[in-house]
């Protein structure tokens, strides 16, 4: 059946709207691998990009456990969120996928990215553990006891 006014069919003969078959969201919770970078893009629009790295679901870990995200927000709460972020920091996010295509010496180049709507720290990274002091030895007039 042909979509019409924003409705079609599916496979069971039910009427759905394209919103429901349409939809990219993205929701992810994960640890910053890097600190976020701050830029400014050609047309003078603020952007920040990060790497967010997230475990693999159990039934996918074959060899790799992990999967690093990069992801960009044009959003200046998240713009102004990013100056306080740290490695190690979880973060949650809500966006969409998009791939970006672009030309280079070698030709088109393309990556996936999530565009990020929404994005909050929902805990810092852990304070790296302190060194244990080393004991020092008095020293006497004699030299060292």
């Amino acid at each position: 059946m042909e979509p019409v006014g924003g409705l079609t069919e599916d496979r069971s003969g039910d009427i759905m709207s394209l919103a429901v078959i349409d939809t990219n969201e993205v929701h992810l919770i994960g640890r910053l691998a890097q600190p976020p970078e701050h830029k400014t893009m050609p047309s003078g629009d603020a952007a920040v990009s990060f790497r967010l790295v997230v475990r693999r679901p159990p039934a996918a870990i074959r060899r790799q456990t992990t999967d690093a995200l990069e992801c960009t927000s044009y959003r200046a709460t998240a713009i102004k969120a990013a100056a306080g972020w740290a490695p190690g920091d979880v973060l949650e996010l809500h966006g969409a996928l998009h791939r970006r295509f672009w030309r280079a010496e070698q030709g088109t180049v393309s990556v996936y990215e999530i565009e990020v709507r929404t994005v909050r720290r929902v805990s810092r990274a852990p304070a790296p553990a302190a060194k244990p002091k080393a004991r020092r030895r008095p020293v006497t007039a004699a030299g060292v006891a």
